[in-house]
């Protein structure tokens, strides 16, 4: 180096003695402008590894030209930025790894992810997880260190689709972990073997079993699906699964038949995968529930239409233009949503909240967060204009469609209508019907124009 001054950080070629001399005596940004370059020697970019500066390290986690030395030794730095750009960096060359296992290079980067494997940072964790997840060449260890991970955003993606678990690990995850979650990542994987399928059957896991079934590429035994069918009265989770299952025998969708609501019952009964025998058996079902009222409305729903059913929550008939009127319609719905019990102060108070024009989304939001399942019902059926028995009957049914349709027609957001379906039907998250990017209904209007027809079918043929 000339004796000039100190040298400057540019784009062109740096010589061997300004790398040094910036490394050792430039200032903090000029050190960090170093620590991003290709051009620098390894040597110069493991001495700023160990920079004062965090910036300066954070830049030589995310530098590629960085020699895996320095890549272990920022592995186990002690700002987290610093292990969180390191992470990154490391997962994405071991996807693109090349060269074999007694490599110098391979060993350290192997070291590196171990050590990262076990950091005490979820996020860092979190990263190897999801980059390694669909990797043919992740070291075995290192992802089953990541899939007993005591964190399920960190567990399941590589149970859900890591390659290199075998079968035997995962029966080992199956009878030993408690990480809420573990079995259903197990479950959803592609392909799954029978052995795997008949620990998570044995397990128990109601949420688990519904993710195999759901699971179409599963391999389930004959016998499984049996036992599995023979719970099935009572996890209501199971029942749509079921009724979509590839390859039922004949006796297993009877039996399904048997147990499941009337638009699971019409999915089951349209199957081109069974025979004419099986379909004539379960047609032997639907009639026998339909004599004994176990299944009314079935064969004609939507022939009874509710008051005011098929207008949009925008009509006339709410419009302020007509305060009298709206008056009067109020205290008609009020009488008609609710029963002639009418001793029930929960309902005195929806109903008395209604008249008063103070039945806001914000009251009913607030009763739903308190548990407060018999407001939120009635409130639901006097804003939409709907018997009460069919409000009723949709969350029963635990028909997300029908609550979604309900919530429209009440004039209630989207948003409420989802955690409506979550807190008050109990539907599955996995089957929870969710706002449009625009936080719009997800389905269109003439179809929850269909949905709120075919509750007050069901409810007034019942």
């Amino acid at each position: 180096m000339n004796d000039a001054g100190p040298p400057k950080v540019g784009t062109e070629e740096m010589a061997y003695d300004d790398q040094k001399w910036l490394a050792h005596d430039g200032s903090s940004e000029e050190r960090r402008d170093l620590a991003q370059r290709g051009d620098v020697r390894p040597e110069i970019l493991y001495f700023l590894a160990s920079d004062p500066d965090t910036e300066v390290r954070r830049h030589i986690a995310r530098n590629h030209k960085a020699p895996r030395h320095a890549d272990l030794l920022l592995a186990k730095d002690e700002q987290d930025e610093v292990r969180t750009d390191v992470a990154g960096k490391i997962s994405e060359i071991t996807v693109n790894i090349a060269g074999g296992k007694q490599d110098n290079v391979y060993k350290l980067t192997m070291e590196a992810l171990e050590v990262l494997a076990r950091d005490q940072l979820v996020r860092v964790r979190q990263i190897l997880a999801e980059t390694l997840k669909e990797c043919p060449q992740a070291p075995v260890g290192v992802m089953e260190i990541l899939a007993l991970d005591s964190e399920i955003a960190v567990a399941q993606p590589v149970l859900e689709s890591s390659p290199v678990l075998g079968d035997e690990f995962l029966l080992e995850v199956i009878s030993s972990t408690s990480v809420h979650g573990a079995l259903s990542a197990i479950a959803r994987r592609v392909a799954l073997g029978e052995n795997v399928a008949d620990a998570i059957v044995h397990n128990g896991d109601a949420e688990a079993i519904a993710e195999l079934l759901g699971n179409k590429s599963t391999q389930i035994r004959e016998e499984t699906l049996d036992r599995i069918v023979d719970q099935a009265s009572g996890e209501p989770i199971w029942h749509k699964p079921l009724v979509h299952r590839p390859n039922l025998h004949a006796e297993a969708a009877m039996r399904i038949a048997e147990i499941v609501a009337a638009p699971l019952l019409a999915n089951l009964r349209t199957r081109t995968d069974l025979d004419d025998d099986t379909l004539g058996a379960i047609k032997e079902v639907v009639l026998r529930r339909l004599d004994s009222d176990d299944l009314s409305g079935f064969n004609e729903p939507g022939t009874t239409v509710a008051p005011d059913i098929g207008q949009s929550p925008t009509s006339a008939e709410t419009s302020s233009d007509n305060p009298p009127a709206a008056k009067n319609a109020q205290r008609a719905t009020a009488k008609q949503a609710t029963p002639e019990s009418n001793g029930n102060v929960v309902t005195n108070r929806v109903r008395q909240m209604y008249l008063n024009d103070e039945l806001t989304e914000h009251e009913i939001s607030s009763a739903l967060a308190s548990g407060g399942q018999e407001f939120v019902t009635y409130a639901i059926a006097l804003k939409s204009k709907t018997p009460v028995d069919v409000v009723s009957r949709a969350v029963s049914m635990r028909s997300g469609k029908a609550i979604v349709a309900l919530c429209w027609k009440a004039d209630l957001s989207m948003r409420l209508a989802t955690r409506i379906q979550m807190h008050l039907a109990h539907i599955p998250p996995s089957d929870v019907l969710r706002a449009t990017a625009s936080d719009d209904f997800p389905l269109s209007h003439d179809e929850m124009r269909w949905q709120l027809e075919f509750m007050s079918g069901l409810t007034t043929t019942g």
